[in-house]
C-alpha cells in the first residue's frame, strides 16, 4: 500500500473546529487535502445545577465519561469522587488533564466491552454525564447488569447550518467524516451529499442515526476513534 494512500483526496472532518486538529494532522499525514466543516457546537447547559449536585455528592462507584466533551463539562462543576471509565484513549487524556488517571479504558469503544470492565455490576452506582441528545441504550445496558445508573445532562450539542461555501466543499470531497449523530442529522438536515461522495461513520451508533436520517453510509469504523475513521478510508482506498 503507497506510504501516502490518501494523496488527491479531499476529506471533509465534521466535527467543532477548536476540536479537529488532531484529526486533521493524521488525515494529512496521509496526504489528504483536509477540510474542516463543523456541523455541530457544543455549548454549556443554561443550568448545570443537576450535573454540580450529582458530581460533587460522592454516591457513585463509577464516572463513566463517553466522551471528552462530557469530561471537559464536569471538570468546571467538581472533583471526580469516583473511579472513572473513559470510553477510548482521547477520553481517558482529557481525564488526565484533570489529575485523574482512568482505572478502566476498553480496547475499543462497544457497549458489552465499556460493561464488562465496570463488573461487578450488581449493586453498583454509576454516573453517567452525556449531551443532553445522547442516545441513552448505553444506559440501559448497564441497568439491565444491576446497576443504578444517573444519567445526566453535561452538555448540549447544537446543530449548525453550513454556509454556501462550506456547502459546496461538502458536495466535492471524496469523503465525509461523521463523529456523533448529531454531525450526521446536520448533515442530512444540511441535503445528503452527491453519490461519489464516501460517507464514514465513527461506529455503528453513529451509522444508525445516519441511515435514520436518510444517509447512505459507506464506511463504518471498526475501532470508534478517528484513527479507526482513517483506517477505514486507507483500506477502502487500498482496496480500489
Amino acid at each position: 500500500m503507497a506510504e501516502r494512500p490518501l494523496d488527491g483526496k479531499r476529506v471533509v472532518v465534521t466535527r467543532p473546529q477548536e476540536h479537529a486538529g488532531p484529526l486533521v494532522t493524521a488525515l494529512e499525514q496521509f496526504g489528504a487535502e483536509v477540510w474542516v466543516v463543523p456541523l455541530i457546537a457544543v455549548a454549556p447547559l443554561e443550568d448545570d445545577g443537576d450535573l454540580r449536585r450529582l458530581v460533587e455528592s460522592g454516591d457513585h462507584d463509577w464516572i463513566v465519561f463517553t466522551s471528552a466533551n462530557a469530561v471537559r463539562a464536569v471538570g468546571t462543576v467538581g472533583q471526580l469522587r469516583a473511579r472513572v471509565a473513559a470510553v477510548g484513549p482521547a477520553t481517558a487524556n482529557e481525564v488526565r488533564s484533570l489529575g485523574v488517571e482512568p482505572a478502566f479504558v476498553p480496547d475499543r469503544f462497544a457497549a458489552g466491552e465499556i460493561a464488562d470492565g465496570l463488573e461487578p455490576l450488581a449493586g453498583a452506582r454509576v454516573l453517567l454525564p452525556q449531551s443532553e441528545i445522547a442516545e441513552r441504550s448505553f444506559a440501559d445496558g448497564l441497568r439491565a447488569r444491576g446497576a443504578t445508573v444517573d444519567v445526566v445532562d453535561a452538555y448540549r450539542t447544537v446543530g449548525l447550518q453550513p454556509s454556501a461555501a462550506e456547502l459546496a466543499q461538502l458536495d466535492r470531497s471524496d469523503a465525509i467524516l461523521l463523529a456523533s449523530g448529531s454531525a450526521a442529522r446536520s448533515l442530512a438536515e444540511a441535503g445528503a451529499p452527491s453519490e461519489h461522495v464516501l460517507v464514514v461513520c465513527i461506529g455503528p451508533s453513529t451509522a444508525e442515526a445516519a441511515r435514520a436520517a436518510g444517509l447512505e453510509v459507506d464506511l463504518v469504523a471498526e475501532d470508534a476513534t478517528g484513527q479507526g475513521m482513517i483506517r477505514a478510508l486507507v483500506s477502502h482506498y487500498g482496496e480500489i
